[in-house]
């Protein structure tokens, strides 16, 4: 299953790839990135989560709180197939 993080801008001193290594460590063997970009400080990240070991909704809560804790924009999305929510709704 499919989750896409689009964000406004990182929080301050963080980096793509710090983001990526964080959310490389919230999901374990749970999910993998797929692919990120960054056009001026907004962006995105791709990843795909493990859904036949377990319900995916752990993964998307791990990921949601992590974006939450990290002090990512309010207006920061995920997106999963095809339905978009922010990080704080």
């Amino acid at each position: 299953m499919e989750l896409r993080i689009d964000f406004p801008k990182l929080p301050d001193k963080k980096t793509l790839a710090d983001m990526k290594a964080d959310l490389d460590a919230v999901l374990a063997d749970d999910g993998w990135l797929l692919a990120s970009g960054q056009d001026g400080e907004s962006g995105f990240v791709e990843l795909e989560l493990e859904d036949e070991k377990q319900n995916p909704k752990y993964g998307i809560l791990a990921v949601k709180n992590y974006l939450q804790r990290a002090g990512f924009d309010p207006y920061t999305t995920i997106d999963l197939q095809g339905t978009k929510s922010r990080i704080f709704d």
